[in-house]
């Protein structure tokens, strides 16, 4: 049986995840290219939210594989997803803002039996933007946990760290 805990996480399985289960695999509000290269290009953003050092220069198969020092599972992969829904929301408010500039100031035009109503854009701008905070909101809570339950100490200092064989023949009070 493989080594879970050693095992290549593939970037493109992540990428599959996320363009299925957020997209329901509409390749009109992202392609499957555009996350896969997300991804691979911000490992080191996951190493500095997690205090983790996974690498994604790693091949398999012609795929960028995120390689584990220590493992990458479940919790790692949805803070990662999270990571990429969180920057894809504040992309599309961007977007849609940069749209308000040059748009015509209208929202509805009326003219006896003849409507025409025109999207809104602040609203989807509002919309995408509580979005994205909802996706910021559970990112931070992902990685807060995963930070408390899951992140080991890097240096034992003090009492704790004491060395095996050696004995305390002075007891100091602080």
């Amino acid at each position: 049986m493989a080594d879970l805990k050693n095992t290549p996480y593939l970037v493109s399985t992540i990428a599959t995840g996320i363009y299925r289960d957020e997209f329901d695999s509409d390749s009109s509000y992202s392609s499957l290219s555009s996350i896969s290269g997300w991804l691979e290009n911000n490992v080191g953003l996951l190493n500095t939210r997690l205090y983790s050092e996974f690498n994604g220069s790693g091949l398999s198969d012609g795929d960028t594989c995120v390689q584990p020092t220590g493992s990458f599972n479940f919790e790692e992969s949805d803070i990662y997803k999270q990571m990429f829904l969180a920057s894809f929301y504040n992309k599309k408010v961007r977007t849609v803002l940069n749209g308000i500039d040059s748009s015509v100031d209208f929202i509805s035009l009326k003219e006896g039996d003849s409507v025409i109503i025109r999207t809104n854009k602040n609203e989807i701008a509002k919309t995408y933007r509580g979005l994205a905070k909802d996706s910021q909101e559970k990112l931070e809570m992902l990685v807060a946990q995963y930070n408390i339950y899951n992140a080991t100490p890097v240096q034992v200092a003090g009492n704790e760290g004491l060395v095996s064989g050696y004995s305390r023949r002075h007891t100091y009070y602080r």
